[in-house]
């Protein structure tokens, strides 16, 4: 069984390198496997690469998978992540 659910960008600049490793050092802390779904490209949430590789801009809805015991807690984690506007100095 999996848990998914949908999430719209909202950082101004997307998710670019910064955005990115916070999410896939958020997707650590979980057992689940966690895939972010943007048109026909997926990317493993716990890769910091693949994230930036989906090009994810402001107002982009993606949607997450999770897949594993704690999926549900794992795919809200990142969709929270996905639906932060960051502030880096």
């Amino acid at each position: 069984m999996s848990f998914s659910c949908t999430a719209t960008v909202k950082n101004e600049r997307g998710i670019h390198a910064r955005p990115s490793a916070l999410i896939a050092k958020e997707s650590m802390k979980y057992v689940s496997e966690v895939k972010i779904i943007f048109e026909d490209r997926i990317a493993n949430s716990k890769d910091v690469l693949q994230l930036i590789m989906l090009e994810l801009f402001q107002g982009i809805t993606v949607e997450i998978v999770a897949n594993g015991p704690d999926e549900k807690e794992a795919a809200e984690a990142i969709k929270t992540l996905i639906e932060t506007q960051f502030v880096f100095d």
